[in-house]
């Protein structure tokens, strides 16, 4: 076995089927090809275990992160090569490769750029978990994944302020919102709507709310993040326009719009369990899907090496 960087015919193919048997995501080849896509061509690095007939296992690295981390996007080992240090090596490359570009830390979580899960989902994958812990991963939080049917929906939602008004979003709105939204709420949001209308999506996923003096509250969308036009998000209201009923009266719209698509539910993969977000989702019918553990690894050895005899993967 011996480490290589970079990518050649086929691998995305043969790093694709290296997923099959994850607990966490499976990436197909077009997701995989999307996700390898997200990142600037200067900060993409994949690393590949070469064996005798192809890839062994993999870490896809994202160094384009300015903050002193970089995102370890995705990895894996074929199943019957764990547990013979594989894992440990391409963690160690991985490590090296985002230290020399002067991160501190490798990022396992929601990649502002797309992601597959935005960490592991611990009582799925005990032992990728259990692989990270005893490497150095900390443990950051929780990202609860919700979701709900929309057959026969029926939203029990408070009546709307009759001064907010929802409607699309058309091309004429697109900087006005893709500002409020890089102000105020994350840059990397605004950059996934601006692409999304740019790159041909359907502008009428995304819905606004305005009020009374026509002042943009908060957007929400469905179908802009991957290849799944029943993913939800994102959705966000505009600080200083919280507690208007703003969030609801997007959600409820929302929904009512994908079930008129004929989509048979909604889904999601992060928001902070006990979140002003996680209960306004739960008082219309959104229910725990999966927990995923977000977790962060020290670039420098002596912290992200300690194993133990029976650990290594």
């Amino acid at each position: 076995m011996h480490l290589r960087s970079g990518l050649r015919p086929g691998d995305v193919h043969a790093l694709s089927a290296l997923t099959a048997t994850s607990r966490n995501a499976v990436l197909g080849p077009g997701l995989m090809t999307d996700l390898l896509a997200a990142g600037c061509d200067s900060g993409t690095v994949v690393i590949i275990a070469e064996g005798v007939d192809g890839p062994l296992g993999y870490a896809h690295l994202d160094l384009s992160a300015q903050d002193g981390a970089a995102w370890l996007v995705s990895g894996a080992v074929a199943p019957p090569h764990r547990r013979r240090g594989i894992g440990r090596a391409l963690l160690r490359a991985a490590a090296d490769v985002a230290r020399e570009r002067g991160a501190r830390e490798l990022r396992i979580s929601g990649r502002p750029h797309g992601y597959a899960a935005p960490g592991v989902d611990v009582d799925a994958d005990p032992g990728t978990a259990s692989f990270l812990e005893v490497h150095g991963g900390i443990s950051d939080g929780s990202a609860l994944a919700m979701h709900r049917t929309l057959h026969d929906l029926v939203l029990e939602s408070a009546t709307r302020a009759p001064e907010i008004g929802i409607r699309a979003c058309t091309a004429q709105d697109l900087e006005e919102l893709c500002g409020m939204v890089r102000e105020h709420l994350a840059a990397d949001w605004a950059e996934t709507l601006q692409g999304h209308v740019e790159d041909g999506g359907d502008a009428e996923r995304i819905l606004l709310a305005r009020g009374a003096a026509h002042e943009l509250l908060g957007f929400a969308c469905w179908g802009v993040v991957g290849r799944d036009p029943t993913r939800f998000g994102p959705f966000g209201v505009a600080p200083a326009a919280r507690g208007r009923g703003a969030g609801g009266a997007l959600l409820d719209a929302a929904l009512l719009r994908m079930a008129g698509e004929g989509l048979g539910h909604a889904w999601f993969q992060w928001t902070g369990p006990g979140s002003p977000a996680h209960r306004l989702y739960t008082s219309r019918g959104f229910a725990p899907l999966r927990t995923f553990t977000p977790y962060t690894v020290p670039t420098d050895h002596g912290d992200v090496i300690r194993p133990q005899e029976g650990t290594t993967r």
